[in-house]
């Protein structure tokens, strides 16, 4: 999370960086911005909680709740952050290894409030977003130009897509990605 002041606008803003979304490019192209004043950038881990990656439903320990604040984030295609998210926490790890992984590991994995830092690249991008209601909070959602798009039939086949499609099935709606349900509807 980056919280700063930009002068031109005279108002707080607050950059909800979800993990594998060109956090670190984002963060930097804010603080090179002459107008920004950063007022707290947060980094590292603390309990288990990786502080780069503050959701807005754990925000109240880390910000000024009586500030007013415009919130901003990016979002990526959820095929292609999987394989980021995969290969960044596993170096060294193969194609056979990623698939290997979604289909015995990704299933397992419980994506709940604890936002634990061991599995924070794999979690679905909305819960960064979403008030306790679990809605969408008044986000203003960039989309990623794609920085590295990856070819989808070495890295998924059918069995992966329909697990990834259900784990990630409200990333794909509610951030407005298309569903692939095969490697032959990929194709076309």
């Amino acid at each position: 999370m980056l919280i700063w002041y930009n002068a031109k606008t005279r108002e707080k803003y607050i950059f909800i960086h979800i993990p594998k979304n060109s956090g670190k490019y984002i963060r930097n192209k804010i603080k090179k911005n002459k107008e920004n004043k950063v007022v707290k950038g947060y980094w590292g881990v603390k309990e288990n909680f990786d502080l780069a990656h503050i959701p807005y439903v754990k925000r109240g320990g880390y910000i000024n709740e009586r500030d007013r604040y415009n919130y901003i984030t990016y979002s990526r295609n959820p095929y292609d952050r999987l394989i980021s998210g995969f290969f960044y926490k596993n170096k060294g790890k193969g194609v056979e290894d990623f698939k290997k992984f979604c289909k015995e590991e990704l299933p397992k994995l419980k994506f709940n409030n604890k936002y634990k830092r061991e599995i924070i690249h794999y979690y679905p991008q909305h819960m960064f977003i979403c008030n306790k209601k679990g809605e969408i909070i008044n986000i203003r959602i960039k989309r990623l130009n794609e920085p590295k798009k990856y070819d989808m039939e070495k890295y998924y086949d059918d069995e992966i897509l329909k697990i990834v499609n259900r784990i990630y099935k409200r990333d794909f709606e509610s951030l407005n990605y298309k569903i692939y349900n095969n490697i032959i509807e990929w194709k076309k």
